[in-house]
């Protein structure tokens, strides 16, 4: 009967360290998703730097044909596939091009 308690002694052992080692990994890695986390960096709360141009809140933008400025664009995919804004003035020359209209 000696033995066969001990083999439930090393068994017990061997169970509790691997608990122990589970649970280390698992506060470990808390600590790293924490330490990750507050890599972060508010970029509103810096200032720009002097010379760069400070971004518009919304507004107006500028027709792709004209280079106008305009509050209201319609937008169409040119014969590249790429995106083109184009002002009220322009939309009869885009369609002229028979863009597709997005």
């Amino acid at each position: 009967m000696g033995t066969s308690m001990t083999v439930w002694a090393i068994a017990g052992i061997i169970v509790a360290a691997v608990v122990i080692a589970w649970a280390l990994v698992k506060a470990g890695r808390k600590v790293r998703d924490k330490t990750e986390a507050s890599k972060v960096i508010q970029m509103s709360l810096y200032k720009p730097k002097p010379g760069q141009p400070v971004k518009s809140q919304g507004g107006s933008k500028t027709c792709s044909f004209c280079k106008k400025k305009s509050k209201r664009l319609a937008f169409y995919a040119n014969e590249a596939g790429g995106v083109v804004g184009v002002c009220d003035d322009c939309r009869p020359q885009a369609e002229r091009r028979a863009l597709m209209r997005l």
